[in-house]
């Protein structure tokens, strides 16, 4: 070999070690990391892209069959003692003429509980009962849309969302007809003994400013992430206990046609 082709040789070997050099020196992007990062913008745009889930009444819901049969076996118990046709006498005497037609026309329906406000957003005083289906063994809610003159069901007729779901501090019992039939059931002794019922006691089926009414703790409460304070008003709580200071509490979503359930709060006095 020349001493040209040697000189050759080594300028040729150093330029290959040079590029292995610069090869391995380069950024590297982790597979795993970019299948990660790939996922969570699948997880992202689909967020946005998901409707609001809807809720199927605990009476309904296949999977709760056994459960709302035996609820229901005790409150026909309450029904054929004549305990919520005592309540409903009582309550009619303060309705409208709208609403005794339509109380009166469906004579399955025992009145139990009853609040007035601006539930659909019309600045109209519309109504909410709290009702016992003698038909299909079952509480029911009732609104009164006082603009359009319509009376709905909440989860039939009209949808409702929890917005809590996603909550870390979210409990529920069943939906709200379900849950208000347990503490019904929970109060037996003082039916009989009274023609009240914890709804009706001190008012606490309401429509309220939630924002400003010292009964409701929006700290110590759940409260759906994002809900403006300034669109608490209007809003129909429910009451789930007789005892304690609980509460489960929905507004109307005029843009989505549904009652939404954004704040709760399940704890004592």
């Amino acid at each position: 070999m020349n001493l040209q082709t040697t000189f050759l040789s080594v300028l040729l070997l150093g330029f290959i070690s040079c590029q292995q050099t610069n090869t391995s020196n380069s950024p590297t992007v982790s597979t795993k990391d970019s299948t990660a990062d790939s996922q969570n913008q699948q997880i992202a745009e689909s967020a946005q892209t998901i409707a609001p889930r809807i809720d199927t009444s605990t009476y309904d819901n296949p999977r709760f069959n056994e459960m709302a049969s035996q609820q229901r076996q005790q409150l026909t118990k309450l029904a054929d003692e004549g305990l919520f046709e005592k309540q409903d006498l009582k309550l009619r005497l303060n309705l409208s003429e709208i609403q005794k037609k339509y109380f009166d026309d469906h004579t399955d329906l025992n009145l139990l509980a009853q609040t007035n406000g601006d539930i659909f957003g019309n600045k109209e005083y519309d109504s909410a009962y709290v009702v016992y289906n003698n038909k299909k063994h079952q509480v029911e809610i009732v609104v009164f849309d006082q603009k359009n003159k319509l009376f709905k069901t909440l989860y039939h007729d009209l949808q409702v969302s929890d917005l809590l779901r996603q909550s870390d501090c979210h409990y529920s019992n069943g939906t709200l007809d379900y849950s208000i039939a347990a503490e019904l059931i929970y109060q037996e002794d003082y039916l009989r003994s009274s023609q009240s019922n914890y709804l009706t006691d001190e008012k606490a089926f309401s429509i309220e400013n939630i924002s400003t009414n010292n009964i409701f703790d929006l700290k110590r409460g759940c409260l759906s992430k994002g809900f403006a304070q300034n669109a608490m008003a209007n809003t129909l709580c429910i009451p789930t206990s007789s005892v304690y200071a609980n509460y489960q509490c929905l507004k109307y979503n005029k843009t989505k046609a549904v009652f939404e359930i954004y704040f709760s709060q399940e704890f004592a006095d």
